[in-house]
């Protein structure tokens, strides 16, 4: 394959050139020096490069990096202030760690030099005081990759080296620092190899005696279950772990669900976790199938039978960046779902009794119905009850969305009664629990896919960390109009909760408000996405909630973005 030759400048637009080739779309957030003068340079001349998204707080900028990639299935890149812009996107690093998403973050660094016959030495006061000893040591932990730039010859394979890493599965972030006067050194021909000669997708497939071994396992259960929280990543997969439940009649539990992993409609959905909360699935099954989820029940608050066989599913089925992670497995599988799910469904449809299968798949549409009606009878419930509640507030939503709305949900949004409509169309946010990214996650989405409608269901407390204001700014800047809906109950519920979980009998039980879980008194959330033109709505009356729903997603859809705050309870 050829190399090819690239006229730049400085060190700073040879990385842009380097991104450009490389097929990075988006670089969010704020750039440094060097880097913004490389970007002038790119439009000047008329060429394209990645599309530069100015995003004024860090966590954001990640944020919308990740709700990219989970859109689209490409990474992209962000970029932060030095130390101080590092800190503040570690919590969406850390987000996106745990969600096994890829996002290239690329960080200012002080000059090396203070020498002033260089050019980008320090002559700013910060820098010294915004330099540490080891500023790679700031996410190291949560960044599967992380270096410095040191030179030019480094270009190429240092870049090409981030993207690597990070694409590898189990995918993750990488982190980059670059000096300020590296970045500005002068540099006149960029050699890269067009494409990159640095390919990494290759699918992982399992042994075929694991295979073997559960599929006997799961043919001969006669309560067989499949827990799962992110093997919705890949729509491929769905479409197969469907066809594994229908080899066997096999109930599904989304776990925390970070995407759309099984149909609602379908009999074999058993339902949802989330939080604290118990299945009693789990506790009955005597065959267990884990599937990308990385905490599928509580050994606090659930026994397995002794008996009960347990099998574990996914490229890093052992998720090895966890320092402690304690669920026996009899079988492992590691492989990508898409590709060991296939093979599995094969081998159980030879080897179960489609008598006691169809048996099995009678009770569990039965059971599915009833489940169904009695979750609609609890949202049904909730229309004549003040403030509004949050099962009725979620059936409003699901009323008001179609197969090309995509809803991005940090918390709130109760799937019982607004169930994801298919792969694709329903994010959740990562187990490691940041607040504040759906928000930025959203904006992200739709820019990767403007020509849908998204909705961001947002708490209170995940509003406010999101750095509203910066995001708002970013929608209208940018021309991204989406519908954030605030589920508003003045507090941190799951905080309240998990105190009284420990303490049913202490202080807090018995006091009059759980001290330190109060958001009040509660802003005018509609008022700030009117500072940005927006269109916003308060709603204390749940009659009036679908209504006020229609009217915000009709600015949407006419180009404004809007926010609906709804006062609501659990």
């Amino acid at each position: 394959m050829p190399r090819v030759s690239v006229e730049v400048e400085t060190i700073g637009q040879a990385i842009l050139e380097m991104l450009r080739a490389r097929g990075i779309d988006f670089l969010f957030g704020n750039a440094s020096t060097s880097i913004i003068d490389g970007l002038a340079r790119l439009s000047a001349q008329g060429r394209s490069g990645p599309r530069a998204v100015t995003v004024p707080h860090e966590q954001a900028a990640v944020a919308m990096a990740h709700g990219y990639f989970a859109s689209s299935g490409r990474m992209q890149a962000a970029i932060v202030y030095s130390t101080v812009g590092t800190a503040n996107a570690l919590g969406a690093i850390i987000n996106a760690s745990r969600a096994r998403v890829p996002v290239l973050v690329l960080a200012a660094r002080s000059a090396l030099s203070e020498d002033g016959a260089t050019r980008g030495a320090r002559d700013i006061h910060v820098q010294w005081a915004q330099e540490s000893f080891d500023q790679g040591a700031m996410v190291r932990e949560y960044v599967k990759w992380d270096y410095e730039l040191r030179g030019a010859d480094q270009v190429e394979a240092v870049i090409d080296r981030a993207i690597e890493r990070a694409l590898d599965p189990p995918q993750g972030p990488v982190y980059l620092s670059l000096p300020r006067d590296v970045l500005a050194r002068p540099m006149r021909e960029l050699f890269l190899d067009t494409p990159s000669r640095r390919v990494v997708a290759s699918r992982r497939y399992p042994d075929p005696a694991c295979i073997e071994a559960a599929a006997g396992i799961l043919a001969a259960a006669r309560h067989p279950l499949i827990v799962t929280s992110e093997v919705g990543r890949d729509p491929a997969a769905v479409d197969a772990l469907v066809d594994l439940c229908d080899a066997g009649a096999i109930r599904v539990i989304e776990a925390s669900p970070v995407y759309a992993n099984f149909p609602a409609t379908h009999p074999s959905h058993a339902g949802y976790v989330f939080g604290s909360q118990v299945h009693p699935d789990v506790t009955e099954a005597d065959a267990i199938l884990v599937i990308d989820c990385d905490v599928p029940w509580f050994a606090a608050r659930s026994t397995l039978a002794e008996a009960t066989r347990v099998i574990h599913l996914g490229v890093d089925p052992f998720f090895g960046r966890y320092p402690m992670r304690n669920y026996r497995c009899d079988v492992p599988i590691t492989a990508e779902p898409a590709v060991a799910l296939p093979m599995l469904a094969q081998a159980v449809r030879q080897r179960v009794d489609r008598g006691a299968v169809q048996a099995r798949r009678a009770a569990l549409e039965q059971r599915h119905r009833a489940q169904r009606a009695e979750w609609l009878a609890g949202a049904l419930a909730e229309r004549d009850r003040r403030p509004v509640g949050f099962q009725w507030a979620s059936h409003c939503i699901a009323a008001v969305t179609d197969m090309e709305t995509v809803v991005v949900n940090e918390y709130p949004l109760d799937p019982r009664a607004a169930p994801p409509t298919g792969p694709g169309r329903y994010f959740g946010p990562s187990h490691a629990g940041g607040l504040g990214w759906g928000f930025g996650a959203a904006l992200g989405v739709k820019a990767a896919a403007p020509g849908r409608t998204v909705i961001a269901t947002l708490g209170d407390g995940s509003y406010i960390f999101s750095v509203p204001t910066a995001c708002h700014l970013v929608a209208r800047a940018q021309d991204l109009p989406l519908l954030t809906v605030v589920f508003n109950n003045g507090g941190w519920d799951e905080v309240a909760k998990s105190t009284l979980s420990v303490h049913p009998d202490g202080w807090a039980a018995s006091s009059a408000e759980v001290p330190m879980v109060s958001l009040a008194p509660s802003p005018r959330f509609e008022e700030i996405v009117r500072a940005f033109d927006g269109h916003g709505e308060r709603v204390e009356h749940p009659e009036t909630l679908p209504a006020a729903l229609e009217r915000a997603l009709d600015a949407v859809r006419g180009g404004r973005q809007a926010l609906v705050n709804i006062v609501c309870r659990r």
